[in-house]
């Protein structure tokens, strides 16, 4: 029988390998708010911003062009 194949990336996507290596510590160790002024949400902030530079960079891109969001947001952003 043959695996099903997975077509609803829309929803959810598989986290490359090298992606999760990168992240897992801020998912154990140095989570945060990235909004907030305690020590947790400063390093998570330090940490968004050092990831908006390299996609910036890897795109050819402005940094202030990067925006990371969640759905929601997404939607209140995208131009009309």
């Amino acid at each position: 029988m043959n695996a099903p194949v997975y077509l609803d990336y829309n929803a959810t996507t598989p986290v490359d390998p090298r992606v999760a290596k990168v992240v897992e510590p801020y998912l154990y160790q140095h989570f945060g708010n990235p909004s907030s002024t305690h020590v947790y949400g400063r390093n998570a902030h330090q940490a968004v911003e050092r990831a908006r530079r390299q996609v910036a960079r890897l795109i050819a891109a402005e940094v202030d062009e990067i925006v990371f969001s969640g759905r929601l947001r997404a939607r209140r952003c995208r131009p009309r």
